[in-house]
């Protein structure tokens, strides 16, 4: 039963990192705009600080509108067929063991048995 509870539990506090991706770049937003209304700035790095903020509040709802339009089913879905589209060739374990100046390494295995067979 604990390791019932335990799975619900850890699944549940996957979801909510997952989830709000958005509000942790809400909260770094505030911090910003905490800092822009309370502490003195010249007027360069005042402008500064308001683009910044204007950057954080277009990425905070940029995240907010993606977590919200898919699920995380829907992400995987892609993934997957985005893996199966990958037309990379095969490349046998010959070419791989050599190295770019096409000399043929010894694996650790084949070193463990030359060592072996020296003593």
């Amino acid at each position: 039963m604990n390791k019932v509870v335990g799975f619900a539990a850890a699944f549940v506090a996957m979801l909510l990192v997952a989830g709000c991706a958005g509000e942790r770049q809400g909260l770094v937003c505030e911090e910003i705009e905490y800092r822009l209304n309370t502490l003195t700035y010249s007027p360069d790095q005042r402008a500064y600080m308001e683009n910044e903020l204007r950057t954080c509040r277009q990425e905070e709802s940029k995240k907010k509108n993606e977590t919200s339009q898919s699920s995380i089913y829907d992400r995987y879905a892609n993934t997957e067929g985005a893996a199966s589209r990958d037309t990379a060739q095969e490349i046998s374990v010959q070419t791989l063991l050599q190295d770019s100046s096409e000399e043929k390494t010894m694996s650790i295995y084949d070193r463990y048995k030359s060592v072996e067979a020296n003593k």
